[in-house]
């Protein structure tokens, strides 16, 4: 990638991750990136592409930097605790990505509405082969539709990684001490999803 390109990506990954989309400012990251303005508009053409790229740039970082493809797990608890912890550790390394790819995913700039759907399926398709890997390895019992328990895991998981990226905005400091309350309510609702909440 050409250097000046990479130097105003990540002065306004930083800039957009301090202040949001709105608030950012263009002159403050040609000050950071030592750039001048009208080399910012000649690489992005406005602050939404530049916006959209610097997005982009951050997720394929996030993407290069964790790799689950060998990574196994015996139940979804065991996988949700590797989550967490992964999420940690890359808050601590990263904490501008990080906080720009939950900008982008968990509150994103109105105007730009539409803009940066796709942008996360890539990360959401790997989640749902993780949860199939799990599944793969439960016996469901027999009248137990794999679609509807699938279904089922998703919705839990997209719980608990709201609670736990909300945490982790708040406390950026946390560590996994701080998330075993959490942990455990995520095992009694899996205790709950294995063995139901009615006699039989």
């Amino acid at each position: 990638m050409d250097e000046k390109r990479k130097k105003i990506l990540e002065a306004a990954m930083e800039e957009f991750a301090e202040k949001g989309y709105q608030a950012a400012s263009t002159n403050q990251i040609c000050a950071k990136a030592g750039v001048s303005k009208g080399l910012i508009f000649h690489y992005f053409g406005s602050k939404e592409k530049l916006y959209i790229a610097v997005v982009s740039y951050a997720i394929d970082f996030a993407t290069n930097k964790v790799n689950v493809e060998k990574e196994t797990w015996k139940d979804f608890v065991e996988m949700a605790i590797w989550s967490t912890k992964q999420k940690l550790e890359f808050n601590r390394n990263y904490p501008t990505v990080f906080g720009l790819i939950m900008q982008a995913y968990g509150n994103p700039p109105g105007e730009l509405e539409g803009k940066l759907d796709g942008f996360f399926d890539e990360a959401i398709a790997r989640s749902e082969a993780q949860m199939n890997q799990v599944l793969s390895r439960m016996t469901l019992k027999k009248d137990v539709n794999m679609d509807a328990a699938r279904k089922v895991m998703a919705a839990l998981f997209n719980h608990i990684t709201q609670i736990s990226t909300v945490y982790l905005q708040k406390h950026p400091n946390a560590t996994m001490e701080d998330f075993i309350p959490l942990a455990n309510d995520f095992t009694e609702m899996m205790r709950i999803i294995e063995f139901g909440i009615c006699e039989a």
